[in-house]
């Protein structure tokens, strides 16, 4: 088991032992010498002055060989006291305090629904939580290693600290009620592995999964992966779009990324029996006023869509609606297209 404090404690253990046997070492010769005991005498002594257990003294001594003794009583308890000082405090640190985490954790993580896991806290993942943080969605971590973790902690972030493509770590993170999963690990073949464990606990999961290589693609979208993101490719097609259309680039990061802005680009969900449920575009403007302008209507299972969407377009249960408008006007169109 791994302790965050095991190599300082270790040290600090490890040197009082040293200092308490040199003491011991110290002690009984001291008391051989002033004293004339013969080597078991002195070492019991030693012992008896160090745990001031209080047994009667194997001779009387001189005044020389009570100094000796006060001398030895200061260095020696001190020293055993520093020792059971340091194991009690990591005891409490490491064990009770921890498990009481522990279970603060597992509490919170059983109350969480439709959240996301983020696999993975390097760079990639460590992005991705601060855009979650910044929508103020909920999330927890994934990672085995520990400076990930101790990110976490420091951020007060939800985290499991174990193997991201086990089944027991997935399922711990409640992976069932879970709304989406981030396979952010370093490697591809890693993030294969925890598409395929995610998949198969939840089927419905959507899945996002970071590949390195190209070839590595398909791969994870045949894992099951809904989306999978190749940091190279986006990177390069997204600097050649800033210099080809910088306007439109920072007129879109500025829809997505600032919450300030007069206007929204947004993903709604229609849900089953709403009030925008079966009906058309021009319907829902005339029925319900809809103000925001509807780019384009996603049907089930499609991944995009860049049809125009026109007054005729039919939106059902399942369609996503692609909008844009003022902050009224999206919020007034979300509670439309809710149940």
């Amino acid at each position: 088991m791994r302790f965050k404090n095991l190599s300082s404690f270790s040290k600090r253990i490890v040197a009082s032992i040293i200092v308490l046997i040199f003491i011991y070492f110290l002690g009984s010769i001291g008391y051989m010498v002033i004293e004339n005991m013969a080597f078991l005498d002195a070492l019991f002594m030693t012992t008896i002055t160090i745990t001031t257990v209080g047994y009667g003294l194997v001779k009387e001594l001189s005044t020389t060989g009570t100094i000796f003794t006060i001398i030895l009583i200061i260095t020696g308890t001190g020293t055993a006291a520093f020792i059971i000082i340091n194991l009690a405090d990591f005891l409490l640190s490491e064990f009770l305090l921890g498990r009481i985490e522990k279970r603060r954790t597992r509490k919170m993580i059983s109350k969480l629904k439709n959240h996301y896991i983020i696999c993975g806290l390097g760079r990639v993942g460590l992005e991705i939580a601060h855009e979650l943080v910044n929508n103020k969605i909920d999330f927890i971590v994934v990672d085995n290693a520990e400076e990930p973790i101790e990110i976490a902690k420091r951020n007060n972030w939800l985290y499991i600290q174990g193997d991201a493509s086990n089944d027991e770590t997935l399922i711990e993170t409640g992976i069932k009620n879970a709304r989406g999963l981030f396979a952010a690990l370093d490697t591809d073949s890693e993030n294969v592995y925890v598409t395929l464990s995610a998949k198969s606990l939840n089927p419905s999961l959507f899945v996002v999964a970071r590949a390195t290589m190209h070839e590595t693609i398909s791969k994870l979208e045949k894992s099951g992966a809904d989306r999978v993101i190749s940091p190279q490719i986006i990177g390069g097609r997204r600097m050649a779009a800033m210099a080809l259309q910088p306007s439109i680039c920072d007129f879109l990061d500025t829809l997505m990324t600032t919450e300030e802005a007069e206007i929204r680009l947004v993903e709604i969900e229609i849900k089953p029996d709403s009030k925008i449920d079966n009906i058309t575009i021009s319907e829902a403007v005339k029925k319900h006023g809809v103000e925001s302008l509807i780019i384009s209507v996603i049907e089930k299972g499609e991944k995009i869509s860049v049809k125009k969407a026109s007054g005729d377009t039919h939106m059902r249960a399942g369609h996503k609606i692609i909008a844009i408008g003022t902050e009224d006007q999206i919020k007034y169109l979300t509670n439309l297209a809710s149940s």
